[in-house]
């Protein structure tokens, strides 16, 4: 057979690609997710060339950064992030690699982005790095879900510790106040025609003090528990914060005569405030349980209620064991780890202090602490004033 000769056909298209090259490059670098460029080694990163994506990526046209027209590079660098830059482009350079990184820049609105880019250095004839090529791409979106993962996360291990703290706090703090009710009425059950009536009187005291103590710990387990789950409505009115504060100090009466502590109140005028009722009983009453509870016996509470610049002042302070100064920052916390006992060795869960900080910001207001070991602590919490209260 005779071999025959095999004819190429070249399709038309193909062979004039080179002359549509131009073209197709101006189409690539316009389609680019992001931006192409070439760039000198130099301390601006002076940008000799910049694909149209400079004005998405940064909000300058390439004209404005091309050679240093209205702004460098370097400048839209975020100040910080400057350096790990400089550093991850020497190093490569040097070991002659690519380089790769993230990092933040400044666009045009003043708005941080983060960016990823990718390049290498190009050498001359005597290995002299002369350019950088590269390309950068936006990748803001991608951080920020990122930053929200990592912020799921954190909540996650909060709420688990939260959840252990829930349940620690029901076993041990109400075990106590329940045993005492339990113990001290069976004994009185079994006894009573042993008694005087001024004994039996005192065994009465000491378990209504307890039933209070349970009482308070339900509800503020209660209100803990809503605060937990965003269920805590505040209904705001008018209300008379010195009538509150009688009530409050009414209500522990019986455990204030059980440690012999005299209140002492201050009050410059009646001051009202718009606030929610049950959300400032529980504040008053949870600081008020706090102050009885540190307290020596034979000592005194005093509660000031006065202005300052047009707020009020609700001021709680006891002659107590204080508070030690490194546990001062997260008394408000609930991973706060300082335990103490009360004077009369009364327990606490530590819920009381967090509902306070929480319902006073659910109410706009402000709280503050200063505490000295051995000589007592004082609490003050801030509220805005009505206008009627401020005018008398």
């Amino acid at each position: 057979m005779e071999n025959k000769k095999r004819k190429t056909v070249i399709n038309p298209l193909l062979q004039n690609a080179g002359e549509h090259f131009p073209e197709m490059l101006a189409n690539l670098m316009h389609n680019l997710p992001g931006m192409a460029y070439r760039c000198l080694y130099d301390d601006s990163w002076t940008m000799l060339f910049l694909s149209e994506g400079s004005t998405y990526i940064t909000g300058y046209p390439a004209s404005e950064i091309l050679y240093n027209e209205v702004v460098s590079y370097d400048n839209l660098i975020y100040e910080d992030d400057r350096e790990y830059v400089r550093r991850c482009v020497d190093e490569a350079v040097q070991k002659r690699t690519q380089f790769q990184m993230e990092y933040r820049i400044i666009d045009s609105q003043g708005e941080i982005r983060w960016v990823w880019e990718k390049g290498a250095a190009v050498y001359d004839a005597a290995n002299k790095p002369i350019w950088l090529d590269g390309f950068i791409s936006d990748v803001t979106a991608r951080k920020r879900m990122e930053e929200e993962l990592k912020s799921v996360a954190s909540n996650l291990v909060e709420l688990n510790a939260t959840k252990d703290k829930f349940f620690s706090l029901l076993a041990h703090d109400l075990q106590n106040p329940v045993y005492a009710i339990i113990s001290l009425s069976e004994f009185l059950s079994s006894n009573y025609s042993s008694f005087t009536e001024i004994e039996m009187l005192g065994f009465v005291n000491q378990i209504n003090v307890s039933a209070q103590s349970l009482y308070t710990l339900l509800e503020n387990l209660l209100d803990w528990a809503k605060t937990q789950t965003d269920k805590v409505t505040v209904l705001k009115e008018p209300l008379s914060v010195n009538k509150v504060v009688n009530v409050v100090v009414e209500h522990f009466k019986p455990v204030l005569s059980e440690k012999m502590i005299n209140i002492v109140l201050h009050e410059e005028q009646e001051f009202i405030v718009e606030s929610d009722s049950r959300l400032l009983h529980s504040i008053i009453r949870n600081l008020m349980s706090n102050a009885i509870k540190y307290s020596y016996p034979n000592s005194q509470i005093k509660i000031i209620l006065a202005a300052e610049k047009e707020r009020l002042k609700l001021s709680v302070s006891d002659r107590g064991t204080g508070i030690p100064r490194r546990y001062l920052e997260r008394i408000f916390r609930i991973d706060n780890d300082y335990k103490m006992p009360g004077t009369n060795h009364e327990g606490g869960s530590g819920l009381g202090l967090l509902l306070v900080k929480n319902f006073v910001e659910n109410l706009g207001g402000e709280i503050t602490l200063s505490s000295k070991l051995n000589y007592g602590s004082t609490f003050n919490v801030f509220l805005k004033l009505l206008e009627t209260a401020r005018s008398d």
